[in-house]
């Protein structure tokens, strides 16, 4: 076994299938509610599953709905923390960790193109009867739909493997995924799990990396998607929003080398020389658990390409990890930087 790979480590990959219809939710004009039908962030996925957590092993749960629970306060005083899969697996309300990341969950992603369907809904709460004198339509992906995604767990969150694996099965089950789940959207069912320890993992990366160090020495350039955004920081509750802002290359390199530490728990620089792409600043919207309200979030958005001279099989391999994110709410989704092939 590699050196590298002695630290505990699960990295669980998902395939599954849609039972009811899903709503993404993309764009709102009018009364009609778009659908993305490429893939729902990990930030989602995470949510649903920490939720679940929280409701199945929180004592305070149960005493009634929306009470006032607040982790970073609740949870150091519980005398169970220790053995508390939300506790263990939360991080801090980003997702963010001191030291090596617990839980990471990518996006989930739906496999082949598409189909997307529509379907009236009309409000029976007076509340809200006179938003629209219509129904709203809304965009699905229908039922039957396949999709994949993974869950790696680091160090003392691989005690919670099992419970990792229930949550989501029960999540998919009974309460959903995606936008409008009380009304029955977002089931769905686990058809394949599949397991690779850390030395298997790495051993995956690598052939990434080769295809990256091949484009490498053809072109002195590599091309990656975005996705969802990229936000890296550049001062406190700031973001770059541009690739040719100062600062930008080198905080770069900065993400991707403490992301190679996190897994490996080795140093690494990558000599980016350039910084290039069809990128550009983007805001989207997300609804926040935490704060009970839809939230805003700034940062890059497109393609980015990196012009470097010459890569090692392990900087190669950094440069393949950063699909699991970089930056800001990287163990969530953001940042992913997916090889863009020919």
């Amino acid at each position: 076994m590699h050196r590298r790979c002695i630290m505990r480590f699960s990295n669980l990959r998902f395939k599954g299938i849609t039972t009811t219809p899903w709503h993404i939710g993309d764009r709102i004009f009018g009364d009609y509610r778009y659908s993305r039908r490429d893939y729902l962030w990990g930030r989602a996925v995470r949510g649903a599953i920490l939720t679940y957590l929280w409701r199945t092993y929180c004592h305070k749960s149960d005493i009634r709905e929306k009470v006032r629970f607040n982790p970073d306060e609740d949870c150091k005083n519980c005398k169970d923390r220790g053995e508390c899969p939300f506790f263990n697996l939360r991080g801090s309300g980003e997702g963010e960790f001191k030291d090596t990341p617990k839980l990471i969950v990518t996006n989930l992603k739906f496999k082949n193109k598409l189909r997307k369907d529509r379907i009236p809904l009309i409000s029976l709460d007076e509340e809200y009867l006179g938003v629209s004198k219509g129904p709203v339509w809304i965009e699905f992906i229908p039922s039957g739909a396949e999709f994949e995604f993974e869950i790696i767990l680091i160090g003392d969150g691989v005690r919670f493997k099992e419970d990792v694996k229930n949550a989501v099965r029960s999540v998919l089950t009974f309460f959903g995924l995606g936008g409008f789940k009380n009304e029955g959207f977002g089931r769905g069912r686990i058809s394949d799990i599949n397991e690779l320890n850390l030395e298997e993992f790495r051993n995956e990366l690598l052939k990434i990396g080769e295809k990256i160090k091949d484009e490498i020495k053809r072109n002195g350039k590599i091309t990656f998607e975005i996705e969802p955004i990229l936000m890296l920081e550049k001062s406190k509750n700031e973001y770059f929003t541009s690739i040719i802002e100062k600062g930008f290359k080198e905080k770069l390199i900065n993400c991707l080398c403490e992301r190679y530490w996190q897994f490996f728990k080795e140093n690494i620089y990558i000599p980016i020389e350039e910084v290039t792409g069809a990128s550009g600043s983007v805001k989207i919207r997300a609804w926040s658990r935490k704060y009970n309200r839809e939230i805003k979030f700034e940062g890059i958005a497109g393609e980015l390409t990196i012009h470097i001279s010459e890569l090692s099989d392990e900087q190669a391999l950094a440069l393949a990890l950063a699909k699991y994110g970089i930056g800001k709410f990287k163990n969530m989704g953001f940042g992913s930087l997916i090889l863009k092939t020919p």
